[in-house]
């Protein structure tokens, strides 16, 4: 191919691209899923490694529609390819087209446009990519993604519309509304307001109106921030602009009032939507029982018992049918308190509704008989399972430890403790590697009990397991390597590089997702001198990495250069 762009012949270059792809076979290309974020392709296995190859055959093809000035050629391309692309790939590939300067600064113009259009036409894969960021904090990635996205709306080469009725024959790609909306959520989460009211002001500044779904997102962002004054004042802008609420706007403006303590606000907002709105829907609505399920909520934090349950029962009588959330909210309320009669009487509302408890149900009946000091508590609620019809297994018991263990106090870890020797006792409920991973991983994360004491329950549970024979799988390690560096403790640290050298003791297969995890908690961690011994560590394997791992390995030169 580069010998045929050489000669200046890039339609015998397009021929090629077209029979090399029908030439190669599935598991040689990686494939783009929709269905995954970039993420989730770093933890697949070898398989999934990048080949430079493939995307210097992409690239070669794109120079091809370079040198034809045929940047919606390029595009097409890109869009159709199942060629994944990664841009630390492709440094390699711009030095073999030293013989043409101008051609070559015209492809490294183009790919970065090309990579964000692509981008830009799958809304999920994109809003869950800005999602992971925004997990992350990683404000300053999620800014130049969304710069890439202002650069291509704009100017006289622009090639991305800013909505579906503003495509052309060169704007082939639109925004949507779900990446506005992620992009202002993800600025917000980030707590980058800046940035958020930039988003607000491109849009307008673009034509867009701001839709129902982008104040509903500003105004649940609000809420995750406790930022009660700006969620109202939100809504306010939002009719002001007459744009007509639906049923998640006012889930989401009544859930930021009970959050800032400003009950009397929430059940003002709540009554106008049940004035205003709530006759429009159908009565099996789920949004309309989300509402309804957030008051419930809300009514329960501030203590105001008496209404909550006044609007249990007007729900029947308005046909609304309450959800396990619904009760789970009052299991949750009684439990924190102790009060056991009236956890009974959710529990026979539940048994006369119908309705089957859930991990949450029994995980919250369990800590509030420990919490009372009842030692039979695992047994009382082994007992409600089967009164409910649930054969208790060892998934049911794994799901308990699990919600136990999340709580992180000392309480819900005795609890798990308590389910495990249970568990162990019985015969036919055998805990597993699932099991103990849970513990484990649990303990690991854990900040708030003293590290003595977290350290004796690991060596505890470790002991287990050795006893009963059980090992660790390489998706296990993963799991422990996490959890541990995302505990900011030294001890966390500690734990994982631990896990590490134990995986290579062990002589277990490194998988691309192994050196992810550790490089990429490693970095979060600002680990660098670490993390560049894993490096040298992961090279020495002759493995190939793919693409996100790459991108980490070139951070971490950079940082240990200077």
């Amino acid at each position: 191919m580069l010998l045929y762009l050489k000669r200046n012949e890039p339609d015998i270059v397009v021929s090629l691209y077209h029979k090399l792809l029908q030439t190669l076979s599935e598991r040689e290309i990686e494939k783009v899923d929709d269905e995954k974020t970039e993420a989730s392709f770093a933890f697949g296995d070898s398989k999934r490694a990048v080949r430079p190859g493939h995307i210097s055959i992409l690239l070669a093809v794109t120079t091809a529609y370079a040198m034809k000035d045929s940047f919606q050629g390029a595009l097409d391309i890109w869009n159709a390819t199942p060629i994944r692309f990664y841009p630390v790939a492709s440094g390699g590939f711009f030095s073999k087209l030293n013989w043409d300067p101008a051609l070559r600064q015209r492809v490294r113009d183009w790919v970065p446009r090309l990579d964000i259009a692509v981008q830009v036409s799958r809304p999920p894969l994109l809003s869950r990519r800005i999602v992971d960021l925004a997990n992350n904090q990683a404000a300053d990635t999620i800014e130049k993604l969304y710069q890439a996205v202002i650069d291509g709306l704009s100017g006289p080469d622009a090639f991305i519309a800013a909505q579906e009725a503003e495509i052309t024959s060169t704007k082939r790609v639109a925004m949507s509304n779900i990446v506005w909306t992620s992009f202002l959520a993800g600025f917000m989460k980030c707590q980058r307001r800046d940035l958020a009211g930039k988003l607000w002001n491109d849009m307008t500044a673009l034509g867009i109106r701001p839709g129902v779904s982008l104040w509903t997102a500003l105004i649940d962002s609000y809420d995750s921030i406790h930022a009660v004054d700006d969620a109202l004042a939100s809504w306010n802008m939002m009719r002001a602009e007459n744009v007509q609420p639906n049923a998640l706007a006012y889930r989401a403006v009544v859930s930021a009032h009970f959050n800032g303590r400003k009950p009397d606000t929430a059940l003002r907002i709540f009554r106008e939507y049940q004035r205003e709105y709530q006759s429009t829907l159908p009565k099996d609505s789920q949004h309309d029982l989300s509402v309804h399920n957030t008051v419930l909520h809300g009514l329960l934090m501030a203590d105001r018992t008496q209404e909550a349950k006044v609007l249990l029962r007007s729900m029947h009588d308005a046909g609304i049918s309450p959800d396990l959330v619904s009760y789970n909210t009052f299991l949750a309320y009684y439990g924190r308190r102790g009060d056991f009669k009236e956890l009974a009487n959710v529990v026979n509302d539940m048994e006369n509704a119908h309705l089957v408890g859930d991990v949450f149900s029994f995980s919250t009946i369990l800590s509030a008989l420990l919490k009372a000091g009842r030692e039979d508590a695992p047994d009382i609620i082994f007992k409600l399972m089967q009164k409910q019809g649930i054969e208790p297994n060892v998934a049911t018991y794994t799901a308990i430890i699990d919600h136990q263990m999340r709580g992180q106090d000392e309480q819900n870890v005795r609890a798990a403790m308590l389910m495990l020797q249970r568990m162990e006792l019985n015969p036919l409920i055998q805990p597993n590697e699932v099991t103990y991973t849970s513990i484990l991983t649990g303990l690991h994360r854990n900040q708030q009990l003293p590290v003595e004491k977290v350290q004796e329950w690991i060596k505890d549970i470790t002991g287990r397991m050795k006893e009963r024979g059980i090992k660790f799988g390489l998706p296990t390690y993963h799991i422990l390597m996490k959890a541990c560096l995302s505990n900011p403790q030294p001890d966390g640290l500690q734990a994982a590089m631990g896990y590490y050298h134990e995986l290579r003791r062990r002589k277990h297969e490194m998988q691309n997702g192994t050196w992810y995890i550790l490089l990429a908690g490693l970095l979060q961690r600002e680990e660098w001198s670490i993390a560049h011994e894993v490096v040298t560590d992961m090279n020495k394997t002759g493995m190939k990495p793919n693409g996100s791992i790459l991108e980490l390995v070139r951070r971490i030169r950079k940082h240990v250069q200077y």
